[in-house]
C-alpha cells in the first residue's frame, strides 16, 4: 500500500478513535476537523472544502485506490450520496433505502440496512438515496416509503423509525 494512503488512513483511525460520539461542536467544526466529515458538504456552509495539505495539485497523480466496495448486483443502480465518516468508520446510502457501515482502513462491510420496502412502491424519480446524518450515536436516513430510520451507528440496529409522510 502506498505509504500517503497508510499515513492518511493511521491518522484517520487514531484520532477518531478517542471520540465517542458525534457533538453539537462536531458537526459546527467540520470545515474544519481533518479527521471525519459528518455534515453534507464538509460544514454548514456547504462548501466541501478540507483544510488538509497533505494532498494537493502536486502530488495528486499518486493517489492509488486502497480498496473497493461494490453495492450490491442487481440492486446497484445510480449513486448520490455524500459518505459521513466518524471513528473509522465510512457510512454511506444505497439505491432501494439501504445504508452500509464500512470498515475505513479494510474496505469490509461492518454492517448492512436494508428498509425492506412494502410490495408496490413506484418511485417516480428512480430509486437513489442523497444520503445519511450522524448525531450523538445514531445514524438517521429516509427512505422512499416516507420514513425516518434511525440506527445505532456501531451495530446498525434500528432504534427508531417513523413515517413523516
Amino acid at each position: 500500500m502506498n505509504r500517503f494512503i497508510l499515513a492518511v488512513t493511521a491518522g484517520l483511525l487514531a484520532t477518531g478513535a478517542a471520540q465517542a460520539q458525534v457533538t453539537e461542536d462536531d458537526l459546527a467544526n467540520d470545515q474544519s476537523i481533518t479527521t471525519q466529515v459528518v455534515t453534507n458538504g464538509m460544514g454548514r456552509h456547504l462548501q466541501r472544502y478540507s483544510p488538509l495539505d497533505t494532498l494537493n495539485k502536486d502530488n495528486v497523480q499518486n493517489l492509488v485506490p486502497a480498496w473497493a466496495f461494490s453495492m450490491g448486483g442487481e440492486k446497484q443502480r445510480g449513486h448520490e450520496t455524500q459518505p459521513i465518516i466518524y471513528d473509522g468508520v465510512m457510512y454511506v446510502t444505497g439505491s432501494y433505502s439501504r445504508l452500509y457501515a464500512i470498515d475505513l482502513a479494510s474496505g469490509e462491510e461492518l454492517w448492512q440496512y436494508d428498509a425492506r420496502l412494502p410490495e408496490g412502491i413506484l418511485p417516480c424519480c428512480d430509486v437513489i438515496n442523497r444520503g445519511a446524518a450522524i448525531y450523538g450515536d445514531k445514524i438517521i436516513f429516509g427512505t422512499l416509503d416516507a420514513r425516518l430510520v434511525a440506527l445505532d451507528r456501531k451495530t446498525g440496529d434500528v432504534v427508531w423509525r417513523d413515517k413523516i409522510a
